[in-house]
């Protein structure tokens, strides 16, 4: 039987469909990364090998699966697997088309509604016997409509945001490297271009939603941040490089804005000590997920059968969808200016 390596549990539905097509090892343990060497010495032997993104399958990976024939990635760049390595061995990579844009346009704005209205804080609160009247200032959030959201980066995930923010009454705004036409602001809400400085100072919301690439990292720092109003509240569901922690900490510390709503951060898994900078943890006002934004059980599944699928399809011999280095087929390599 063909032999499948899964570097972490994944949803049952496609871990049974899994089963069905080879001999599956699965590395158990969900509080915790595989150690390096348990992960080089569990792919030796492997025909195929399932990749997730908390797991980086380098040089040194594909080097060491020494039948290596496939790699199915539940994920839709799969940044983490060395294409380079997978190509010079003829081994195609592939991944799932974009699954995850509706979710994380979801999980942005309920991000920003938690953060606007100190959801957490109001939790710990009302746990802490705090509540002691109901119309005192004792505890204030923010109302959204009416109020102005600027985005950052209006793409697929930007502009579906933009229709929740629409739906709420909020005027919309936005800054991208090319303006959207007409047709396609009115689709969203009637939203308004804005160079993005002017953005920043007009914008009581802001969304960080681009694509990490060599443009956009390092994108919001002091600059940018001193611009906001002292009301604005930052969301960032985009990647952590595009943001600088150490600026947006000394703002929300010196008061200069009202708050922030973060997913994602320069240093995540698989590093040592993932997370914010450590004084945004010890911040009220701020709002921290774990790197969540796709994390809804369903399309978590939808992802992890799709690379199933992938699986699937090699293995009858015909060429799996999203093929991230189509050099393996004799075609062009894939020009993708993403660097995370």
């Amino acid at each position: 039987m063909t032999r499948i390596f899964v570097p972490q549990p994944i949803p049952e539905a496609a871990a049974a469909k899994l089963e069905t097509l080879g001999e599956v090892t699965t590395y158990p343990h969900t509080d915790h990364q595989i150690p390096k060497d348990v992960l080089l010495e569990n792919v030796r032997d492997k025909e195929i090998l399932y990749a997730v993104g908390e797991v980086p399958y380098d040089a040194e990976v594909i080097e060491a699966a020494n039948a290596l024939q496939f790699v199915g990635a539940m994920h839709g760049s799969a940044k983490f697997v060395d294409f380079a390595a997978c190509t010079k061995k003829n081994v195609p990579v592939a991944g799932n088309p974009k699954l995850t844009a509706r979710t994380t346009a979801e999980f942005t704005f309920a991000l920003l509604m938690a953060t606007a209205w100190r959801l957490p804080e109001a939790d710990t609160f009302l746990r802490e016997g705090k509540w002691r009247q109901n119309q005192s200032m004792a505890f204030m959030g923010s109302r959204l409509f009416g109020k102005t959201l600027g985005i950052v980066g209006m793409g697929e995930i930007g502009q579906m945001v933009a229709y929740k923010a629409a739906a709420c009454d909020m005027k919309i705004i936005y800054s991208k490297r090319t303006r959207l036409s007409k047709a396609e602001e009115l689709a969203v809400g009637g939203a308004e271009f804005r160079a993005i400085e002017d953005l920043f100072m007009e914008a009581e919301f802001i969304c960080l939603t681009p694509l990490l690439t060599n443009e956009t990292k390092g994108l919001v720092g002091e600059r940018l941040i001193s611009m906001m109003k002292t009301s604005a509240i930052l969301i960032n569901t985009s990647r952590g490089p595009v943001l600088d922690e150490v600026a947006l900490e000394k703002a929300l510390r010196e008061k200069r804005i009202r708050g922030a709503g973060l997913d994602v951060y320069l240093t995540e898994v698989p590093e040592p000590n993932p997370g914010p900078v450590p004084g945004l943890k010890e911040l009220p006002n701020v709002v921290l997920t774990p790197h969540m934004g796709s994390a809804a059980r369903e399309t978590r599944e939808e992802m992890a059968l799709y690379a199933v699928k992938n699986i699937e399809l090699f293995l009858k011999g015909e060429r799996p969808f999203n093929v991230f280095n189509p050099e393996v087929y004799g075609e062009e390599a894939i020009q993708d200016e993403r660097i995370g």
